[in-house]
């Protein structure tokens, strides 16, 4: 049974995740605007125009009641699929023969991956409309600081490549330990323990220090961006103090949406050995 979460039920289901991916692309547009409309807004207030303002507190409102519906509307969404999952994975795995204590660990990693796609998914939907969007108004403002901010993203996707297939590695050897854990704990033997434990901080260490490699590497690179952006842009003349600030916002953005790619390679690293164990 390989089961993911956008192939193992209703038409329904699909349709109620697919409204809440809509709902999370308009909460990201709306913040992509922000930084924009703020622009328009500051240049339009020091000339005594209000025009910017009401469409910034426009955009604000709608946010501010998409933001209010995903939220509650996910939640029932993706805990009713869990709790639809949870008992056909139960069934399933004790078809296949397989002990309590693996049958225990795969229903909590059932979770996991349906916590991925309520969580992370739209987390790389705003990731990916930070980043790509923040991308384009760069380019719109001014093309120099487009290029210094994509030259960024050779070394980003080099060293996140690399994490990917070391996360790979390391969530395996850590689901493998995490399988055993209650036959350890009803085994009752203090060295079984101090060792089945030992080994789970072994690898979650080993899984944090590659993400803290990965993220040091992205923020080395976002910062000498950075740094080039800010005294290109702001030694120019030819621009209003809402497009300086636009700019900066964006550039802000950008940074902010490739420092969080580690965390999101480490969640699909991990989600890719659950389908994994779920289909055997």
């Amino acid at each position: 049974m390989k089961q993911t979460i956008l192939a193992a039920h209703s038409d329904g289901e699909r349709l109620a995740i697919a409204g809440t991916y809509t709902l999370t692309l308009l909460e990201n547009l709306c913040m992509l605007a922000y930084p924009a409309l703020t622009g328009l807004a500051v240049d339009g207030l020091l000339k005594y125009s209000y025009q910017g303002l009401s469409a910034l507190i426009v955009v604000w409102l709608v946010h501010l009641f998409t933001s209010f519906v995903r939220q509650r509307y996910d939640t029932r969404v993706f805990m009713g699929i869990y709790a639809r999952l949870a008992v056909n994975t139960v069934a399933d795995q004790n078809n296949r023969g397989h002990s309590t204590s693996i049958v225990s660990a795969r229903v909590e990693m059932m979770r996991d991956m349906v916590g991925f796609f309520e969580a992370d998914v739209p987390a790389m939907f705003s990731q990916l409309v930070t980043v790509i969007g923040s991308l384009v108004m760069l380019f719109t403002y001014d093309i120099e600081a487009g290029f210094i901010a994509t030259a960024v993203l050779l070394p980003t996707a080099l060293v996140n490549a690399w994490y990917w297939r070391r996360a790979r590695q390391l969530h395996r050897g850590l689901n493998d330990q995490i399988e055993r854990e209650i036959e350890d704990i009803q085994a009752a033997r203090v060295l079984r323990l101090r060792r089945h434990f030992g080994r789970v901080r072994r690898w979650t260490v080993h899984l944090s220090d590659s993400e803290s490699w990965t993220w040091t590497v992205t923020e080395l690179a976002t910062i000498v961006a950075l740094v080039i952006i800010l005294i290109d842009f702001t030694r120019s003349p030819s621009f209003s103090a809402g497009a300086i600030y636009a700019v900066l916002a964006y550039v802000f953005d950008y940074v902010e949406g490739l420092d969080n790619a580690p965390a999101l390679v480490n969640s699909i690293a991990r989600l890719q050995d659950i389908q994994a164990r779920l289909g055997r």
